[in-house]
């Protein structure tokens, strides 16, 4: 006998509560949730299996494919979706083209690795199509920036206090639990602060909790300068324009209020110079290595790297393999370090020496395509390929591939500042921290690099691109409104 008139009442009333949970929207919530969940699976893996693959790597990009697919035959722009595709194929194959024409001895990677940065920046433009599109409830966005910003902590601090965290550094210094990159970790975790903030309410007593977690991790245990810089930033701008918008809206702060904030900062700074934090030890241990780094047959100060000033030398004397490195990149090398001893360049900042050969490679190959196309991130040896995100777009992905990747970003944080600008008198503090961690996403990526190739920092920058641009409409609305009734 089948089942009964009851029971499929039962399984129908199931059904209609998972089809009304397993919405497109929830996904793309779910997404976000998993973003630490995921990180912590994929070093794990690629830990303890010592390989450079892991599962992570298919599941990341399965659940925006599967909605983008979705989305394709259910929406009526399928020829605008065709043609946008088009063009980024056609980049990447010219991109690669161009690639493999000046690939040496000296490259650090293949055209696979290259591949990798053209899929997670094609999966970056998706995902921001995607968030845009099918999110109609922007509430759902911060909830899931707080689930997921409370496994990152839960994790960090468990994998401290067990004594299973991996070091920040190579060095041993600082505490990064079990994700592969400091940097994209502090990166996650200062945007996901800026979209808290955005909200924080008196009573919102979790929330504040997690952000006085959040800025002890950054500031003592990470190690790294961009997240005690970035904390601080941030919690500087979230007080700044909650002065702004008292003074504006004639709302005074009590002296509690003024005395409390005052011993805080008091409490942080005392707190700071008895335990100390590892991003000092670390820049001790910078300043001490920028001293003790000599060149060792002369015994005089390098301004490169030890590796840098080696190419430099056998370049010098001729005794560089033929096929190793272009002509164009052996100059690009000399000028550098010559520039670097007459400036007096700290023998530790790599970033700058990476900045300083790439600009001095474009104009050495004085290349139309290469502009346009890019001469290739993974083309450059070791120690020269940029981790300034921004800089090695425009540089090595070319000005065309700048503006399919980054250009979207660029122009609504830019369009988002200039109307918040002229809509001062009314701002209010979810707009501030909207541009601040837009804006943030920007200069770290400018400045650090590997925000929007990181799929979970690169989340975190497109949700606040698009609340920032939800927001602004939002306010648009209002201001029509008022006209109208004016």
């Amino acid at each position: 006998m089948g089942p009964g008139p009851m029971a499929l009442k039962e399984e129908m009333f199931v059904l209609n509560i998972i089809k009304k949970k397993l919405t497109l929207e929830n996904l793309m919530c779910f997404y976000i949730c998993l973003c630490p969940i995921l990180d912590i699976i994929s070093f794990l893996f690629r830990n303890y299996f010592k390989t450079s693959l892991s599962p992570t790597t298919l599941l990341r990009p399965l659940i925006p494919c599967i909605i983008f697919i979705i989305l394709f035959f259910k929406e009526k722009n399928k020829r605008q979706k065709i043609i946008l595709a088009f063009i980024y194929i056609i980049y990447a194959m010219l991109h690669l083209q161009f690639f493999q024409k000046l690939h040496n001895e000296s490259s650090y990677g293949t055209w696979k690795n290259e591949l990798q940065y053209i899929i997670n920046y094609s999966l970056m433009i998706v995902n921001l199509y995607l968030y845009f599109t099918v999110i109609k409830d922007k509430t759902k966005i911060q909830q899931s920036v707080y689930i997921s910003l409370g496994i990152y902590i839960a994790s960090l601090f468990f994998a401290i206090i067990t004594n299973t965290s991996s070091p920040t550094y190579l060095e041993g210094i600082g505490y990064k639990g079990y994700f592969e990159s400091g940097n994209s970790l502090c990166t996650v975790l200062l945007l996901s602060l800026c979209i808290l903030l955005a909200t924080l309410e008196r009573k919102d007593w979790k929330k504040m909790i997690l952000i006085i977690l959040t800025g002890i991790y950054l500031i003592i245990f990470s190690g790294m300068r961009t997240g005690f810089y970035g904390f601080c930033l941030i919690i500087g701008i979230y007080l700044l324009g909650k002065f702004f918008i008292n003074i504006r809206d004639n709302i005074n702060v009590s002296k509690k209020q003024i005395i409390a904030i005052t011993l805080s900062v008091i409490v942080v700074v005392i707190f700071l110079f008895i335990i100390g934090t590892k991003t000092l030890t670390r820049r001790k241990m910078l300043e001490q290595n920028e001293i003790t780094n000599i060149d060792e047959e002369t015994q005089e100060t390098r301004y490169v790297t030890g590796d840098i000033l080696n190419l430099y030398k056998q370049i010098e004397k001729g005794t560089l393999p033929k096929n190793y490195m272009s002509e164009e990149e052996k100059r690009s090398i000399i000028q550098l370090c010559e520039l670097a001893e007459k400036t007096k360049l700290s023998n530790v900042n790599l970033r700058a020496q990476q900045f300083i050969y790439n600009t001095y490679l474009v104009k050495e190959q004085k290349n139309l395509n290469l502009i346009l196309w890019g001469n290739g991130y993974k083309n450059q040896t070791g120690e020269l390929v940029m981790e300034m995100e921004v800089p090695a777009l425009l540089y090595n992905f070319g000005f065309i591939g700048f503006i399919l990747y980054f250009g979207p970003f660029l122009t609504l944080f830019l369009y988002g500042l200039y109307k918040a600008y002229q809509n001062r008198k009314n701002i209010e503090i979810d707009t501030i921290m909207y541009l601040a961690g837009a804006g943030l996403a920007i200069g770290l990526s400018t400045f650090s690099g590997y925000v929007y190739f990181n799929l979970s920092s690169m989340t975190m920058a497109i949700l606040l691109t698009v609340l920032l641009t939800e927001k602004r409409e939002i306010q648009n609305e209002k201001n029509k409104k008022e006209e109208k009734n004016e």
